[in-house]
């Protein structure tokens, strides 16, 4: 089927372009009327040009939508008021007379067309949030260094309270870090997490939350991996949960995720004022222990880059480079290397041998596309800290995977439109620290896709399906809950 995620992933960025054209645009008109200039020409190119920016932007969105993971009824709001800009700005780009009505009305258009994106991006509440709720979140995030600070104070009178664990101490971390991005707004991975009901079902992906089990809890065990693992949650470069954060959901799930329990905790009142209550759940300073001490997913290939090696031999990187492989240094100082045959002309077998003596140096190589056989890659075996193989358009079969499935440390192998089959994929569920396999337009089922994810649930497997789904189906979980 048609992959459309990789162009409805552009809505982001092709959507800043017509905002920018068409305000500019405004702008030059008022600048034009400010100063009796004549910009006539410089107008109209602008307005057709940020009509034409919005047309597509409008379509690379509905991509995005198909995809489900954004609130329906915010989506169609946002959707038909970013055609209107386009036509409106189009309008613009054709009306000479009284311009500057459908321009006011682009404007105007273009504004309420971009809140809801926003909201859809960043939730609402983004910009204005709630006093109330922005408390609560600064409530279940202050440190604990503070809140135990708090308690142990003599001069204050300590007071007994109870609370809701999950409504008190959970549900503000959730709301603070996640539901950004898992909640009715925007559901992404099918998951929402702003509601028993959603958090019970999970995503697209399965079960979230196994209560009493936080290592098999993946709202757990996703947090407390490396951030630049392709899993780890929340996404690098948005604002993650602290340690204690991190405590309490764990302590949550620990104690059987209830949704109703309720426990004691202590606030303390000083001169007639009620210092803020500790939300601070039983064996928390326990919990952080684990927390600490919890392993993480190791990246092999920045621990493999932080391991010394000897430099390449130059005359065997020079002989490479005459056949024009392209050969990158990982990282600066690194004597590590990334070698790339995409631009090698009459590649033949012997050209792989080449690399023999850098074995030990090169983590990432690429051959697309060129006539790899099976028998070839035999020489590929000695190269154990490679960490990525790109084998796509090659003609390789089954019989290589059982070498491939050797190497020590590969992680990410593409097989793209080769004549691996079932039968190879069994191979690679021995494959040690491979993290991610690339199987479109390859000879392999669904079912034995099925097969592989169930002897490695870890792995994450790419076929370059993409299935068109309603823009919302939340309503129907709603209706039936009931």
């Amino acid at each position: 089927m048609f992959n459309v995620e990789s162009i409805g992933r552009l809505h982001p960025l092709l959507v800043h372009l017509p905002i920018g054209i068409l305000l500019f645009a405004a702008a030059l008109m008022v600048f034009g009327r400010i100063t009796k200039s004549d910009l006539g020409a410089a107008v109209s190119f602008a307005w057709g040009a940020g009509a034409l920016m919005a047309f597509f932007s409008c379509g690379a969105g509905w991509l995005l939508a198909q995809s489900g993971d954004y609130d329906a009824d915010m989506v169609q709001v946002h959707q038909w008021t970013g055609l209107l800009t386009a036509a409106l700005g189009t309008v613009t780009f054709f009306t000479k007379k009284y311009r500057w009505i459908p321009a006011f009305a682009t404007v105007i258009v273009l504004s309420i067309a971009g809140h809801y994106g926003g909201n859809l991006t960043h939730g609402e509440g983004y910009l204005f949030p709630n006093g109330e709720e922005a408390s609560q979140v600064e409530q279940a995030t202050k440190p604990l260094e503070e809140q135990v600070a708090a308690v142990s104070d003599s001069t204050g009178k300590k007071l007994v309270r109870r609370t809701f664990v999950y409504r008190d101490q959970v549900v503000p971390v959730l709301k603070s870090k996640c539901y950004n991005c898992h909640s009715a707004t925007k559901k992404k991975g099918g998951l929402r997490l702003d509601t028993e009901a959603f958090i019970k079902k999970g995503g697209k992906n399965g079960s979230v939350l196994v209560a009493g089990n936080p290592a098999k809890s993946k709202l757990f065990t996703y947090l407390l991996l490396p951030e630049g693992d392709e899993r780890h949650m929340p996404p690098k470069g948005k604002l993650q949960l602290t340690r204690q954060e991190i405590a309490i959901v764990q302590n949550w799930i620990r104690r059987g995720a209830s949704f109703k329990e309720e426990i004691e905790v202590i606030e303390e009142t000083n001169g007639g004022q009620t210092i803020a209550a500790m939300p601070l759940p039983p064996l928390l300073a326990d919990t952080m222990e684990s927390v600490a001490a919890a392993p993480e997913k190791p990246d092999l290939e920045t621990t493999l880059l932080s391991t010394p090696v000897n430099a390449a031999d130059q005359q065997i990187l020079q002989k490479l480079k005459a056949q024009q492989v392209t050969l990158t240094k990982m990282a600066t100082g690194s004597e590590y290397l990334s070698a790339n045959f995409v631009n090698t002309r009459d590649f033949n077998p012997e050209t792989v041998q080449s690399l023999k003596g850098i074995e030990n140096q090169v983590v990432r190589l690429r051959l697309t596309g060129q006539p790899i056989q099976d028998k070839d890659v035999r020489h590929l075996a000695q190269f154990k800290n490679l960490t990525r193989l790109n084998l796509e358009n090659t003609k390789i079969t089954d019989s290589s995977l059982t070498l491939l499935a050797a190497l020590p440390n590969l992680e990410h192998l593409n097989l793209y439109g080769t004549a691996v089959t079932d039968e190879g994929l069994g191979k690679l569920a021995a494959s040690p620290n491979l993290k991610v396999v690339y199987l479109w337009q390859t000879k392999t089922t669904p079912e034995g896709v099925k097969r592989l994810l169930k002897a490695r649930p870890d792995l994450k497997v790419e076929t370059g399906t993409q299935q068109f789904v309603k823009p919302d189906t939340s309503k129907v979980l709603t209706n039936n809950s009931k």
